[in-house]
């Protein structure tokens, strides 16, 4: 069935569409920390002399000080600190690059890795959460989900496309420099649209309301927590909220294992540096494809219902790897089948948590919940990776991960199950 107001789901940019910048903001946002972070790799290893071993120490410090931000900007998230948090993200993350080029020494860089860390956090789970807050009734959250991840996917490879090209052009220092007036933007375009966004989105929820349900009232969810209250309410939020983490953490850890170890498996097997390159872009493109395309989709139809479905396809994508490693063409659809799994699980995911959530739990929590899912995915993705692979083998590994993946994804599914059951006979 049609929406009321679907327009603006199929076209995220029309005029009447208050979320039109936030989704300029997470392109800016997301292309300016993706190009920057693939500068740093090389420059810590061309000008700084690093070594591997101290490269990827430094580069984890990202992701874990990231980790540890998401839950206290969750639990404290309300409307009234939405911009003092963007300001803030925007600063430490732009001011982190914008200093790298003229410091040393790997104290200080892990130190400014950190900084980005934090501000990376506070401003993508606020920008989230405000994504939410601001969302018009009329909107299905699987739709405006899609867009949101969409533009977060194509900026991530307008990001790392330009990263190359403005450091060759232009050199480290320059092009930190410049790359770094991306995540600076994208904060201006969010504290300027901000208060049109919320206040256009609260005036159509209202009216909303008001012709569905004369004399009801919005019930605020945006007030702050502290850790002790975040702790014991943890478990009473619904199980799609844990289930979005999870697949938020299936996403990043197949990502991680197909990024790090795919490599190393396919030049063993004889393909060439170029045809593993092009493996990653279709993965890449159509991940990013698919995040833009569900945008409009569901705007008219459920996603739920393609969770596990996608789960399934991802969990094979992992165990086929090594099967058809020595052919291009075999793995080019796989890779094409991995990038259509992650793409609509990060949609499907992320909406059918804020879905079951609903208007009486705090968006900001949900929005930390979901990102600490990705994040650990990414820190943990690479040496749970490489600990199988000392043990059975890299080829060996992919097919201990998939099973491994699918046993957790059935746990939980009988673990919501198990909850939906006793919540039923205690009411």
């Amino acid at each position: 069935m049609r929406r009321k107001g679907g327009g603006s789901g199929r076209n995220p940019f029309r005029r009447d569409n208050p979320l039109a910048a936030s989704y300029l903001c997470v392109f800016l946002y997301s292309s300016g920390e993706a190009s920057l972070h693939v500068l740093v790799p090389p420059y810590l290893s061309d000008g700084r002399g690093f070594g591997p071993g101290l490269i990827g120490t430094v580069l984890a410090i990202f992701g874990l000080s990231s980790l540890l931000t998401r839950l206290p900007v969750g639990a404290g998230y309300r409307a009234t600190r939405v911009r003092p948090l963007l300001l803030a993200g925007g600063i430490l993350s732009a001011g982190a690059f914008a200093v790298m080029p003229f410091i040393d020494g790997p104290v200080v860089i892990a130190g400014l890795m950190a900084m980005d860390g934090v501000g990376w956090a506070m401003a993508t789970t606020t920008q989230l959460t405000v994504l939410v807050a601001s969302r018009p009734s009329h909107l299905a959250i699987a739709s405006v989900m899609g867009w949101y991840s969409g533009f977060t996917g194509l900026g991530n490879a307008v990001g790392g496309a330009a990263a190359g090209m403005v450091a060759d052009g232009l050199g480290y220092t320059a092009g930190f420099l410049l790359l770094a007036s991306f995540p600076a933007l994208a904060t201006v375009v969010m504290l300027r649209s901000l208060p049109g966004q919320l206040a256009a989105a609260s005036q159509a929820n209202d009216a909303e309301r008001s012709d569905d349900a004369p004399g009801h009232t919005i019930r605020r969810t945006d007030s702050p927590q502290s850790m002790l209250s975040v702790v014991r309410s943890a478990g009473t939020l619904p199980m799609a909220v844990y289930g979005g983490a999870l697949i938020m953490f299936f996403i990043n850890v197949h990502n991680a294992l197909l990024s790090t170890f795919q490599p190393v498996l396919a030049l063993a097997a004889g393909l060439t540096l170029t045809q593993i390159g092009l493996l990653a872009s279709v993965r890449s493109l159509t991940s990013s494809a698919t995040r833009i395309a569900s945008g409009p989709i569901f705007s008219r139809v459920s996603g739920r219902s393609l969770t596990t479905p996608m789960f399934l396809i991802g969990v094979a994508t992992l165990y086929l790897v090594p099967v058809f490693r020595e052919s291009f063409w075999l793995q080019a659809v796989v890779f094409a089948l991995a990038g259509l799994s992650r793409g609509l699980l990060r949609v499907t995911g992320t909406a059918s948590a804020f879905e079951d959530a609903g208007d009486g739990r705090p968006h900001g929590l949900v929005s930390a919940f979901l990102y600490m899912g990705l994040d650990l995915g990414k820190v943990l993705g690479p040496p749970i990776g490489g600990v199988l692979a000392e043990w059975v083998g890299v080829p060996a590994m992919f097919k201990v991960a998939a099973a491994g993946l699918f046993a957790a994804y059935l746990a939980f599914l009988l673990a919501a199950r198990l909850r939906g059951s006793a919540a039923r006979r205690a009411a």
